[in-house]
């Protein structure tokens, strides 16, 4: 596994779900304390999505080998 492909992801996915929270609170004309609790809440949320689906647990299962096809008829 390469954890430089996976450490950009999940900075992106982070980065993408702040921007996204923040771009939904700034649509009202606001700039507060509320509008930096709903990026952090957009950044938290895509941060554990990317991690619910994250390719490190693949890894270890990705190791073991697969069982061979049914060859008898």
């Amino acid at each position: 596994m390469n954890w430089i492909s996976w450490l950009k992801g999940l900075a992106a996915a982070t980065v993408g779900g702040a921007a996204a929270g923040a771009a939904a609170a700034l649509g009202k004309g606001e700039l507060n304390v509320t509008t930096a609790v709903t990026a952090g809440v957009g950044a938290l949320t895509t941060l554990i999505a990317y991690l619910l689906k994250s390719p490190v647990g693949a890894a270890s299962s990705a190791a073991a080998p697969a069982a061979p096809p049914n060859a008898a008829s």
